[in-house]
């Protein structure tokens, strides 16, 4: 099947799911009449809507829902797993425009560095990469791309194995952004910040509502240089969102995203001896002029939602999502070469890539919610199909020359054998297809006033072909999937919520839309996580506390066969064993805290895998080895203060222990602390806001390679001026 057969079936489809997303309403628009109020209801409203602003300004870091931990939104002590919410006011509070910069807000997790010449957002959770288990409002969205949080109302993360709920992966949990939707208020918002390295960035937000249609209107656009030499971002983005009340019982919601961005793929400076080298954090290896890293991103999601009756209602959702993506590599080939005291040499290497994903998705999801035997009792049941294709070709360059670690020469290009198109030999060109049938049942019941229990399971069937166009390398693969989870809750008072739980998830084969001669025929991998916890309400309400003890385990990782080194087998296993404490709300009045906190003992608990270090020459297993990327300490502090009713202080700690960047635990990225701080003054239509970044200008790493290490932002500052009508 050729690529624009393929491109032309998926585009049918989509052009088909779209309209029946809508036309299930079966229903023509039905106009209401408001009635007039009299003048003491008009009062009535206005006090609760003050009410209501001054209680949302009173807990503006701590969530109480979350939409993440099941198909229906509800209370975070309803759910019996670990869940970290990112609200949008703790988003703002640190400038966090970049969704992985919100994400250090969660325990648990990591920013990883790009494996095989990854770009976009990756992710390490518990100790297991979650690339490609991303979502927006709990539809997939696995392209790669840097995500922007210009558009999302809040960043929610379910941690711990949960396919039944998303299918495959899900192994160390999921990342869900919650787009901004209309509220039925008119105003609008703005903000205009500009930094240090020519930063500047502008984004509006408005929306306004006329009897049964609401929109709303988000707009980014940044604009920056780098830290980095030779390092740029120019990214742009629009967000528009439609809500539509069909009839009193349906609506209708529609959600676009378009963001493109060009950047430059740099991993930061060479390793050496282990060690991230002792260079200038700004330090540039490539070639200024064979710099490119462009991505093109295209979501539409239309979400259909009928009451049948109080009890038993329906939601269907259609998202179509094209991303595109084309850049040049610059890696780090082969360890280090020592050539004297504090002096070496490095290889590169550099390609040219270019790909295109399309996915197509619809989900149907029923809710029941009926007592039984006197409780309380919600169903939930549903189905999912999706499609998903992937085109991928690369070309590498040829004749890179090393260069110095602690001298470099940079030159503008890499010369005659750049890799400029796709004419001649290519090292990559390939085609995957992938498809996706599942279907599931979950039941939360009240066994009493105080216990809660929570089972379920869903049932996958997941199927990918790739068509390699160099013709070596092409393959079916089909698997199909049981994935059961449970959960028992004690809730002895309102304010306390016990738990323990179990979730498992499976990672086949193309799980990342890839297949090879070794896996292609391989069962999925399965894991399993146990998990035992607490949520507190403390403080009226004011704030919340968590705590969880888990287990999560790879039961059958794939690793080299111990008769054919050829050929991989399901007989490695990986660990990690965890703690976690969260806090967030208010301690005191106008005293706002969001705390988080994760120890993680993640190791390769039996494996046939074997490399080269790169400090010792050794050839050595990975078994006995802790997973790459996971520090065994890791936390956010972040706090703010009204000194007054206009100015408001605040500041945080961002924390990691050390962690290592290969599989043989010989390259180390060192551990950091890293303190930033804020300070604003509000008033009724406007605000300005000054961020400082790395206050002791801490030279730190945020992400690294065995060849590589990724510096983080030095001392720096941004001032942001909002308005709001």
């Amino acid at each position: 099947m050729s690529n624009t057969t393929s491109s032309r079936k998926r585009k049918w489809q989509f052009g088909v799911l779209l309209p029946l997303g809508a036309a299930l309403s079966g229903a023509v628009f039905a106009e209401t009449t408001a009635e007039t109020l009299n003048e003491n209801e008009d009062m009535i409203l206005e006090d609760v809507k003050v009410k209501a602003a001054r209680e949302q300004q009173a807990n503006r870091f701590k969530a109480k829902t979350s939409t993440i931990g099941s198909k229906i939104e509800q209370d975070l002590r309803d759910i019996p797993q670990s869940v970290s919410v990112v609200k949008k006011e703790l988003i703002e509070s640190q400038n966090a425009f970049n969704l992985s910069d919100a994400l250090r807000n969660v325990s648990g997790l990591t920013i990883a560095a790009g494996e095989g010449g990854r770009t976009g957002d990756s992710i390490t959770l518990r100790g297991f990469a979650a690339n490609s288990d991303q979502y927006v409002d709990g539809v997939k969205d696995n392209g790669q791309y840097n995500r922007d949080t210009f558009f999302i109302e809040k960043a929610e993360v379910l941690k711990g194995a949960s396919s039944i709920l998303f299918g495959r992966g899900a192994t160390g949990g999921v990342i869900n952004q919650v787009a901004k939707k209309p509220t039925g208020h008119t105003g609008v918002k703005g903000s205009f910040t500009y930094g240090n390295y020519d930063f500047k960035r502008t984004t509006i937000d408005a929306e306004t509502s006329y009897q049964d249609l609401a929109a709303r209107l988000n707009v980014m656009y940044q604009d920056a240089d780098s830290f980095r030499d030779y390092n740029y971002s120019n990214r742009w983005g629009i967000a528009p969102s439609f809500s539509f009340k069909l009839t009193p019982d349906t609506d209708l919601t529609l959600n676009l995203l378009h963001q493109q961005e060009e950047g430059v793929f740099d991993y930061g400076v060479p390793m050496w001896q282990g060690r991230p080298a002792d260079v200038p954090i700004n330090a540039f290896y490539g070639f200024t002029d064979n710099r490119m890293m462009d991505t093109d991103v295209n979501v539409a999601t239309v979400a259909l939602t009928h009451r049948f009756s109080n009890e038993f209602s329906l939601k269907n959702t259609v998202r179509y999502g094209d991303y595109e993506r084309k850049y040049l590599t610059h890696l780090f080939s082969g360890n280090a070469a020592y050539t004297g005291r504090n002096a070496g040499t490095i290889g590169r290497s550099q390609a040219l890539r270019f790909n295109t994903q399309e996915n197509v998705y619809n989900q149907t999801d029923f809710v029941f919610k009926h007592p039984l035997f006197g409780f309380n009792n919600t169903l939930m049941f549903g189905s999912e199909f999706g499609w998903e294709d992937y085109t991928y070709r690369s070309k590498d360059s040829t004749g890179v020359p090393r260069v110095s670690i602690f001298n470099p020469v940079i030159t503008g290009s890499v010369g005659a054998g750049l890799a400029d198109d796709f004419s001649g030999k290519l090292a990559t060109d390939r085609l995957t297809y992938a498809q996706t049938y599942a279907g599931y049942v979950m039941d939360q019941f009240e066994i009493n006033e105080h216990w809660k229990l929570l089972g379920g399971t869903r049932y996958d069937v997941f199927e990918a072909q790739q068509e390699d166009l160099l013709g070596s390398n092409s393959f079916d693969s089909s698997v199909d999937q049981w994935s059961p989870r449970g959960g028992l809750m004690w809730q002895p008072t309102k304010e306390q919520s016990y738990y323990f739980s179990y979730g498992k998830s499976f990672n086949p084969s193309a799980e990342s839309l890839s297949l090879s001669a070794n896996n292609a025929d391989l069962p999925p991998e399965q894991n399993n996580n146990y998990e035992i916890g607490g949520k507190w309400d403390l403080f009226d309400g004011r704030l919340a506390a968590t705590a969880a003890l888990f287990r999560l385990e790879k039961t059958n990782a794939r690793t080299t066969s111990a008769i054919d080194t050829n050929l991989l087998e399901l007989s490695g296993e990986q660990r990690t064993d965890g703690f976690e404490f969260g806090l967030a709300g208010e301690i005191l009045p106008k005293w706002d805290v969001s705390l988080t906190y994760a120890y993680m003992d993640a190791e390769v608990v039996k494996s046939n895998n074997s490399a080269v270090g790169s400090v010792s020459g050794l050839r050595k297993s990975f078994e006995g080895m802790r997973a790459v990327n996971v520090p065994e300490h890791s936390g956010v502090a972040w706090t703010t203060y009204r000194l007054t009713d206009n100015w408001e202080i605040g500041g945080g700690v961002y924390y990691a222990s050390s962690r290592y960047a290969d599989s043989v635990n010989e390259a180390v990225l060192p551990g950091y602390a890293r303190l930033d701080g804020m300070l604003a003054y509000h008033q009724k239509h406007f605000d300005v806001q000054l961020n400082m970044f790395n206050l002791t200008d801490k030279v730190y790493y945020e992400s690294g390679r065995t060849n590589s290490a990724l510096p983080g932002v030095p001392l720096s500052g941004q001032l942001t001026v909002s308005f709001k009508y």
